[in-house]
């Protein structure tokens, strides 16, 4: 009778773990229909801080066991600072080049998450990722927090699907990307941007 009531205890204990939802072999869709995702940058200089705002971040990222890969990309034309006759200098040629170059992309592939992705646990990971910015490819040090969360009546009031927020900041060196600081502007231009970026991904999402 005891070695019955054992052996009902672990098939429940199985059943019970067989149902709950894992992040693991997930693939999340980054394409939120109200575009409430933000990618913002700062320019310091010593005479103007200048900010800049996107909120058309699309992407994906694929988690298989305990690693992501993953790729995001943002449209130049998409970048606001809060000055149209700013913006248009931003786009031009001599900038970002949004005709020749329209958008701004980040990919990272196969990296290793530091513990598994758990309800609502934020795993933290310094990695590096390939960023390609007018026209140039290149690997940069980032910061990411990511956040999984299972579906609840509570998150569905954020979207539908199993969710996972990615939260990252980093720096990009502009001329190493080939955007000229004239003379003119030395002083009005750092020779760093510091990004940041807050994007939600759901299971549900369409590409």
């Amino acid at each position: 009778m005891f070695r019955s009531v054992l052996m009902l205890a672990a098939v429940l204990s199985l059943s019970a773990s067989a149902a709950e939802p894992a992040a693991s072999d997930k693939r999340f869709v980054f394409n939120d229909p109200n575009s409430r995702d933000t990618v913002m940058f700062v320019l310091d200089a010593p005479l103007e801080v200048i900010n800049g705002l996107s909120n058309k971040v699309t992407g994906r990222v694929e988690v298989k066991g305990q690693k992501a890969s993953g790729r995001f990309q943002v449209p130049v034309s998409s970048i606001k600072t809060g000055n149209e006759t700013r913006d248009g200098h931003l786009q031009n040629d001599r900038w970002l080049d949004a005709a020749k170059f329209p958008d701004i992309v980040f990919e990272f592939k196969d990296v290793a998450l530091p513990a598994p992705l758990a309800n609502a646990k934020p795993v933290v990971l310094k990695t590096k990722g390939t960023f390609t910015i007018h026209g140039v490819t290149r690997e940069e040090p980032v910061e990411v927090t990511a956040t999984y969360l299972q579906e609840t009546a509570e998150t569905k009031n954020r979207a539908a699907g199993e969710l996972l927020r990615v939260r990252a900041k980093f720096q990009i060196p502009l001329e190493a990307y080939g955007i000229k600081r004239t003379e003119a502007l030395v002083l009005k231009v750092g020779e760093r941007a510091d990004v940041t970026v807050d994007a939600w991904g759901s299971t549900q999402f369409k590409p």
